[in-house]
């Protein structure tokens, strides 16, 4: 015992010896404590992955079909009228 004691006591002065163990202790308290966090989160976040994934899926809204009009746009004012199909019927079936 007298062997360990001089390493867990710093001395100040030949006579003034201060004790760390419980400052060791305390470090390494702390230190495994943020470890431990840090697993949890590491082993939980696969596991909150798949459920936020499954509640995306649940919730998720259908795409908007696409406009094949958009694909012509070149620019902010370049949009292109809609196309009329069918004019000829139109006409037909309701003549003016």
């Amino acid at each position: 015992m007298s062997r360990i004691m001089p390493l867990l006591c710093l001395a100040a002065e030949t006579d003034e010896k201060v004790n760390i163990t419980p400052i060791l202790l305390r470090f390494m308290g702390k230190f495994f404590l943020i470890f431990a966090v840090v697993a949890v989160i590491a082993v939980l976040t696969p596991w909150l992955a798949k459920k936020v994934d499954a509640f995306r899926e649940a919730h998720s809204k259908p795409a908007v079909p696409d406009d094949p009009r958009c694909k012509a746009v070149r620019g902010p004012y370049d949009m292109p009228e809609p196309k009329q199909e069918n004019t000829e019927e139109t006409t037909e079936n309701h003549p003016e």
